[in-house]
């Protein structure tokens, strides 16, 4: 059912006397939607709705039900005197398959939009998984749950969300958001692309956009080069330990500042042979095939001189353990959800998995990138002009320590999308993107440097008064009146440059520049 239809069928409804706006209590006006969205076919309950309150959050109307029948979703309500008249749909990581609410932070969540007075919905992009590394869904032959996580679940839940809003507050949300993160943000630029005029504002961080691209060959090359055939670790973190401090001391000092951050990682060129083990080197020293490994992992994925995929950023080596090289005998997360794309790239039954050591990563990179699902998820169209067209802006964010979805493809696209769309200026009226500076994955970790942002907030502003940011200023903590560190964020190919006097844990101490 197309958006068109759902509205007439709200509608409908209305004029059969669902009028919430006229119910005696906001409790009453919450309740009042489980009758009224009887009628509609597209949506069902799989709880009453009720007025939701807690210490941190105002008092919402709690809807939680399901979109065609598949997408599981929790659409949260402010009262109508608190409503700010708009819509903000979040994404969802990795394969999604889980309903996360409750998710704290700006990434793929919803309660910080809620606090503003946004009605915002979370979902889980139309399956269910234990984790969101799993793929087993999009190998049982449902091609409807894969059709929906690679982009249709985004025109399913506004369709969705204009039903219940018009019903609720009878009248409709005058401006509509997306914002997430790593596969939301990918989301977030398939609306871009494909969808440019759903919402008025999209969002999009750390996207995996190229998702045959990092999934599939730089996740083969990152897994060959981390893990042994058998599925052993070949790094221990005291081995990462001794890379990062070696890499931070050697550039450290290149962006200008000295202040134990990495700021300008494409220019860090450390020496690694000054980290190769010899009879009196300490521990965490690397022998010659881990030394060229590394080597391999920085370079990332090449033919000869022809790169396949960008490599790791120098400044994420913090956060290799976790991402990609794996601690306590645990497998890093990185790992895990390269195999899922993998799995499903070979097309091995739910339940088993390919061993990614047999990937030939230079033979396949064509073949992984015409696979059916990176057809479908994908999105690297560099053309735009659906957003000048509908008015819609797009401000893309992507961390400079990022080592699981690697920022350089981001700059590749942005570089791509600038050609594509009459160049820098014109593009950047309406697309801009912000490198943040030590901020690894979706905030999943503390960054290096203060890298907290609403990524919602600068982009209302930018719709409602029709400027571009020109800068963000970047926090440490979520508590808005905490007098914390802050750091200056710029639009690409800008960096803050410090200005020789003035605190450098401070955004007022740096301008915007080249």
């Amino acid at each position: 059912m197309d958006i068109r239809s759902v509205l007439c069928n709200a509608a409908i409804l209305l004029l059969l006397g669902v009028n919430t706006a006229s119910a005696s209590s906001d409790e009453a006006a919450c309740e009042a939607l489980e009758q009224a969205l009887a009628s509609a076919t597209s949506i069902s309950l799989n709880a009453k709705p009720f007025l939701a309150h807690t210490d941190e959050l105002p008092s919402h109307c709690r809807v939680r039900g399901e979109a065609v029948g598949k997408v599981g979703f929790e659409l949260r309500l402010p009262l109508q005197a608190d409503w700010n008249g708009k819509f903000m749909l979040a994404g969802c990581g990795g394969f999604c398959g889980q309903l996360l609410p409750d998710k704290p932070g700006y990434s793929n969540s919803i309660n910080e939009a809620l606090k503003q007075g946004y009605a915002a919905m979370a979902h889980d992009s139309g399956h269910q998984s234990p984790s969101t590394a799993d793929t087993n869904w999009a190998r049982s032959g449902d091609d409807q749950a894969v059709a929906l996580w690679a982009a249709e679940v985004l025109p399913t839940l506004v369709a969705a969300s204009d039903t219940i809003i018009s019903l609720y507050y009878d009248r409709a949300a005058q401006r509509r958001y997306f914002s997430g993160c790593s596969n939301g943000g990918r989301l977030g630029l398939v609306a871009a692309q494909r969808y440019p005029g759903l919402f008025d504002g999209i969002a999009a961080g750390g996207p995996i956009l190229d998702l045959s691209g990092n999934a599939g060959v730089q996740g083969a090359w990152m897994i060959q080069q981390a893990w042994t055939p058998e599925g052993e670790p070949r790094f221990t973190p005291a081995h990462i330990d001794r890379l990062a401090t070696h890499v931070r001391n050697a550039c450290d000092h290149l962006d200008g500042v000295q202040d134990g951050l990495i700021a300008t990682p494409e220019r860090c060129q450390p020496d690694l042979a000054a980290l190769r083990c010899t009879t009196n080197t300490d521990a965490g020293c690397l022998n010659d095939d881990q030394l060229q490994r590394v080597a391999a992992l920085y370079r990332g994925a090449h033919d000869g001189e022809q790169q396949l995929f960008p490599g790791l950023p120098a400044g994420s080596e913090h956060l290799w353990p976790f991402w990609i090289t794996g601690r306590e005998g645990q497998p890093a997360w990185g790992q895990q959800a390269s195999q899922g794309f993998l799995d499903i790239y070979r097309g091995v039954p739910a339940g088993e998995h390919i061993n990614p050591a047999t990937i030939d990563v230079v033979a396949e990179a064509q073949a992984m990138s015409n696979s059916p699902l990176a057809l479908s998820a994908n999105a690297i169209d560099p053309d735009l002009s659906g957003l000048r067209e509908a008015g819609t802006k797009l401000l893309l964010w992507h961390g400079w320590a990022d080592p699981l979805i690697l920022p350089q493809r981001t700059i590749s696209y942005y570089e791509s999308a600038i050609t594509e769309n009459g160049g820098a200026r014109a593009l950047a009226e309406g697309a801009r993107l912000f490198l943040v500076p030590g901020h690894g994955h979706c905030w999943e970790a503390p960054g290096q440097a203060p890298d907290l942002f609403d990524p919602l907030h600068a982009l209302d502003k930018w719709v409602e008064e029709n400027t571009p940011p020109a800068q963000i200023v970047a926090r440490d903590t979520l508590a808005p009146e905490a007098t914390e560190a802050t750091a200056l964020l710029c639009p690409y190919p800008q960096r803050a440059i410090y200005n020789a006097h003035g605190p450098m844990d401070e955004a007022s101490s740096y301008h915007c520049g080249k």
